[in-house]
């Protein structure tokens, strides 16, 4: 019996141990959301506010594997709380996180805690990711992506100016943009052929920086209002898998994460360079949730 004691002790010794002081996580939430596993990933990248008011900038990322895992730091009133983020994707459209969590000063405190049910850093916890899990999903109904598959970028020929930004500034970057190019189209009684246009140039996926030309297909002339910075330039035809977009044209990139999912879950080269096609004028029509995109990825 004195033998069996002994052991019984050294096991609870040894898990305990464990317990308080070699376990990985304080505390681990799993949940789901809609949306490609890019996508959510940059969600989580571009995470500033921990607490009720978000105002405070309060969760600094450390570090990173894209698109699968995230470490962030967050300073809250009772110390810094150390996040890791595990994100897989479960199919095109929606994505598993795991989330472990580590108090820097509170951490054997939080453990014994834990033992007797829900404490208050695991009803914060929950609460601030479940708050961020509603926002996930809240942001993948405010559009539509249809995956069409593998189809055809259409020969170009265009007039185009070139920009950079980051990703999320796409869309702000490209109202100045068409404001001096599509002016100038009409001044020279230039004739459009086709629907104004994004074309990826270079996508800095780690820093979520692009380089772009917004254009306009046009018919050949002798004279096109050419200038440092209004340009020429002329595309052949070329295969892609595509995705139709529906929603406002800020959110369209979303398409680009929704194809690099279906690329890869079919073992499909493609290169990080979209096309966007956009079919409705902001300007005119108000519905932003009817307004139509054509994305493609090219197929290398």
């Amino acid at each position: 019996m004195k033998k069996a004691g002994i052991i019984a002790f050294t096991i609870f010794l040894g898990v305990a141990i464990w317990y308080l002081f070699i376990k990985q996580y304080d505390y681990q939430v799993s949940f789901k959301v809609k949306g490609s596993q890019g996508s959510v990933y940059y969600q989580i990248v571009n995470w500033e506010s921990w607490g009720e008011d978000p105002k405070i900038k309060n969760i600094n990322t450390v570090d990173s594997a894209l698109y699968e895992r995230v470490i962030q730091q967050v300073i809250t009133k009772s110390g810094i709380l150390n996040l890791e983020w595990n994100v897989e994707s479960i199919n095109d459209s929606i994505t598993q996180i795991k989330v472990g969590a580590i108090s820097e000063k509170k951490s054997v405190i939080n453990r014994l805690a834990i033992l007797t049910g829900e404490t208050t850093f695991t009803r914060l916890l929950n609460n601030e990711l479940i708050d961020f899990g509603k926002e996930v999903n809240k942001f993948a109904r405010s559009f539509r992506i249809r995956i069409e598959g593998e189809s055809e970028i259409p020969e170009l020929e265009y007039l185009y100016i070139s920009s950079k930004s980051n990703r999320l500034r796409k869309a702000a970057m490209m109202l100045p943009m068409n404001a001096d190019l599509y002016p100038k189209i009409l001044e020279n009684k230039v004739e459009t052929n086709g629907y104004p246009f994004v074309k990826i140039t270079e996508w800095d996926i780690i820093n979520d920086d692009i380089k772009f030309n917004f254009g306009f297909p046009v018919r050949h002339k002798d004279s096109l209002p050419i200038s440092s910075v209004i340009k020429y330039g002329k595309s052949p035809a070329m295969k892609a898998i595509k995705a139709t977009f529906y929603g406002n044209y800020r959110d369209s990139d979303q398409a680009w994460f929704a194809l690099l999912e279906y690329a890869k879950r079919r073992n499909i080269s493609v290169e990080k360079k979209p096309l966007e096609i956009f079919y409705n004028d902001p300007k005119q029509d108000g519905n932003s949730a009817e307004w139509k995109a054509e994305v493609f990825l090219p197929i290398k």
